[in-house]
């Protein structure tokens, strides 16, 4: 809505600039802009009804700068003629039209509008007409109440009648073209025909002219929903229409009408009849509402007085008294009927008014009495501190696939879940693994010349069920390539020993070891460089056919675990803190050959079984070819070791690995 800043302070004086003042109500909640000549640009937000006019917002600076609002000065001088006999009303829906009022106004001479009245309007974006209709919209634009006037001459027998259209009821309106009613349509007429779209547009058929000679003035309030499906229906939208859609101010019909109908006389040289028609339906009560000052203070996060709170509702129009237990009895004026319903609604004004500004910015307090933390989602934030920590940066992908990612990887389709109506090939299917969209990660950013790629992600993978929802889990993948070091001098590279460290690092992280690693045999994984740990996942060197599809040149390594299963695993292997031990550890070395396919685990596991509580840890430290050496580390908890049950100890060992194992000693 465009306010002329000079109108604007014929309702209220005050000193802020033009910019200063459009920001101070942006500020309050009513985003505007400054145009050119000094016009503000004001959007009215949808439950701001009382803002689509002049004085509405008058009052916002009035509230917000201090300075009292201005009384407008008018005096409706009647004559000795009566009303009565001159116009009938009759409103045969109350529901739709609660109030109708009417005024006439006879020896009108219709023409040309003063300077004064030409300039304002143009400049509120609206044209002159003549100094009738100029006068309803002038005061529609600075009143907010839309009003309407009939030429007399044109009403049948001076009779108006609301109602509802008749089906098939057609009105030429006064922008030239038919409208076609429905029963829906709450419209003016006379006996014989339509004269005009209730709240929205007056009809071609009753318009003031030149030779117009009494007026029928109409002011009234409809209602807000049947305005709007109206304008909807007929794909009209006024001035007029906008403001009834949004709701006006009760008190506002009479006093728009007293004023137009005295503006009018005034300009035209008429003469206003002698009283006025009020066909009034089911009056709007006062609303009364309760505020807890204390209570806005803890939402807000404030301390403001109860002095001020009650300056700032004041200023904004509410009547306010004091109460009980320190409570303040709140009468909302009619203006804001629409929007201040509530405890909640007044606090919100006390917040817009006090300055947003002014409230100290606070983390919220997102407990819930009585209900659990989210121990899965609590873990998952423990997995991103893990790998961010190793030097990865966390990355989010979408869900969606397409054929081509499955072909690329080699996934198949089958295990898929489609997608019954995707917007385009390239989504349509549902993820099964994280990996292919961290593959295409890799290659956007290969592609804009950044070569050293450590990325992972946490997030959800999607396989069918039968005639159910998908089921969806958990997963947690990391892809890395190029070199982990930030120097430039530093030419090494990640390597599947680099990606088994994250991978040990994370299990260490979350306070479990592990359950078996073994070769894996998976279509994904380099052939002899690939792991998979049992019902954890897989990790390892990239299949090259796939590094090829994605024109890879460097290799790439990558994990994927199921996140739910790591989950379990953790929950079941909760840490257990002992106290620094008293007393030294021994170690012993075996060095051995080993015969193809032992695996690391095993020969780890037959270590802890044959030493059992002595062996504080065993661990690989040396490898070439097809010989391996170990460490053995010794402790007893409560004494020292002597150097004989060590030997004794490492003898068992080295025999059961001999035996068991097969491992040849090396010499």
């Amino acid at each position: 809505m465009r306010v002329p800043i000079e109108w604007l302070k014929e309702l209220v004086s005050f000193r802020a600039g033009p910019d200063q003042l459009a920001q101070l109500l942006t500020m309050a909640g009513l985003e505007t802009v400054l145009l050119p000549d000094d016009i503000l640009d004001v959007d009215v937000l949808p439950n701001r009804a009382d803002c689509w006019s002049i004085l509405g917002v008058a009052r916002e600076v009035s509230a917000i700068t201090k300075f009292k609002l201005k009384n407008i000065h008018y005096k409706t001088k009647e004559s000795a003629k009566k009303i009565n006999g001159s116009v009938k009303v009759e409103v045969r829906d109350k529901e739709l039209c609660p109030r109708y009022m009417v005024r006439v106004i006879e020896n009108v001479k219709v023409g040309e509008s003063p300077e004064w009245l030409k300039k304002k309007l143009e400049r509120s974006g609206l044209r002159s007409i003549n100094n009738v209709v100029d006068v309803t919209n002038y005061l529609l634009h600075e009143m907010g109440q839309p009003l309407h006037a009939f030429d007399a001459a044109l009403v049948k027998d001076q009779f108006i009648i609301v109602r509802r259209a008749n089906p098939e009821e057609k009105i030429t309106t006064l922008d030239g073209k038919e409208q076609l009613l429905t029963p829906d349509v709450l419209v003016i007429a006379d006996p014989e025909k339509v004269i005009a779209i209730g709240g929205v547009m007056g009809g071609a058929n009753s318009e003031v002219n030149s030779e117009t000679r009494t007026i029928i003035l109409e002011s009234a309030f409809f209602n807000p929903i049947s305005i709007h499906k109206t304008s909807k229906l007929l794909k009209l939208r006024t001035e007029a229409s906008i403001r009834f859609d949004y709701g006006v101010d009760w008190d506002g019909v009479e006093t728009g009408l007293d004023r137009a109908a005295a503006l009018i006389a005034e300009l035209g040289r008429g003469d206003v009849l002698k009283g006025k028609l009020d066909a009034i339906g089911k009056s709007r009560k006062p609303r009364c509402l309760e505020l807890r000052p204390g209570r806005a203070n803890q939402l807000l996060g404030t301390e403001i007085a109860t002095g001020d709170m009650i300056s700032i509702l004041k200023r904004l129009g509410f009547t306010v008294k004091r109460g009980d237990s320190g409570k303040l009895k709140v009468e909302v004026p009619p203006y804001r009927l629409m929007d201040i319903e509530r405890e909640i609604d007044l606090i919100e004004e006390i917040a817009r008014i006090w300055g947003y500004n002014r409230i100290e910015a606070t983390m919220p307090f997102a407990g819930f009495a009585g209900r659990n933390r989210n121990l899965e989602d609590i873990f998952r934030s423990k997995l991103v501190d893990i790998l961010t920590g190793e030097g990865l940066t966390e990355v989010e992908t979408y869900s969606m696939l397409g054929p081509k990612d499955f072909e690329q990887t080699g996934i198949s389709q089958e295990v898929t879940v489609k997608i019954a109506n995707p917007l385009t090939v390239e989504e349509s299917l549902m993820r099964p693994e994280l990996l292919p969209g961290l593959l295409k990660v890799a290659a956007y950013n290969k592609n804009r010349q950044r070569d050293n790629i450590f990325v992972f992600e946490i997030g959800r993978t999607f396989a069918p069920a039968h005639d159910k929802l998908p089921k969806e889990r958990w997963h947690v993948a990391g892809l890395l390539t190029g070199s982990p070091f930030m120097s430039a001098l530093d030419k090494g590279e990640a390597d599947y020993f680099y990606l088994k460290g994250v991978v040990e690092n994370m299990f260490q992280g979350i306070g479990c070891e592990p359950p078996k690693i073994s070769e894996a045999d998976n279509f994904l994984l380099q052939p002899g460089r690939g792991a998979v740990i049992e019902g954890i996942g897989i990790f390892g060197a990239l299949h090259p056919d796939i590094q090829r599809n994605y024109e890879f040149t460097r290799p790439v390594f990558f994990f994927e675990f199921d996140a739910e299963a790591l989950f379990e695993l953790a929950a079941a292997n909760k840490k257990s803190y002992r106290p620094l031990p008293r007393f030294p550890s021994v170690t012993r070395d075996v060095s051995m050959f080993l015969p193809p396919d032992l695996e690391n685990q095993v020969i780890i596991s037959t270590i802890y079984k044959t030493g059992g509580s002595l062996v504080e840890s065993a661990f690989p430290f040396d490898k070439y070819k097809d010989s391996a050496a170990y460490r053995i580390v010794y402790r007893h908890p409560d004494r020292t070791l002597t150097e004989e049950e060590i030997n004794i100890k490492q003898q068992e060992i080295v025999n059961a690995l001999v035996n068991k194992l097969s491992v040849r000693l090396r010499s």
